[in-house]
């Protein structure tokens, strides 16, 4: 093998070897992070291929949206209650709260904390 063919597949190699490295650390800041736990739970692996999320989809699984838990995070509203009485957020209307029933998903069995 030819000095500039070896020379131009080490740099390859290298280039590859620290993509590696770095999405292996993004990953493990990822899963031991101490914010967006909820997020993580639906969306466990990193990866930099576009989800096609819309809007809504986006708000439901940060939990950054007109949710009145969110809004109470930031001194936006007073109480993090919904009006029937119980936390508001995206998980409670979307699976519990009786002001949404028609609109509501089938609560999941594993417990997402959002």
């Amino acid at each position: 093998m030819s000095a500039q063919l070896l020379s131009s597949t080490m740099r390859v190699f290298s280039s590859h070897m620290k993509r590696i490295r770095s999405r292996s650390r993004v990953q493990d800041n990822w899963d031991n992070g101490e914010t967006g736990r909820s997020t993580h739970d639906i969306v466990p692996r990193v990866s930099n291929k576009p989800v096609g999320w819309n809007r809504e989809e986006i708000m439901f699984v940060t939990g950054h949206g007109p949710f009145p838990s969110y809004l109470h995070r930031f001194n936006l509203r007073t109480r993090d209650n919904c009006s029937c009485g119980e936390k508001g957020d995206p998980m409670h209307y979307a699976t519990k709260c009786r002001f949404t029933l028609s609109w509501h998903f089938q609560t999941p069995t594993v417990s997402l904390k959002l």
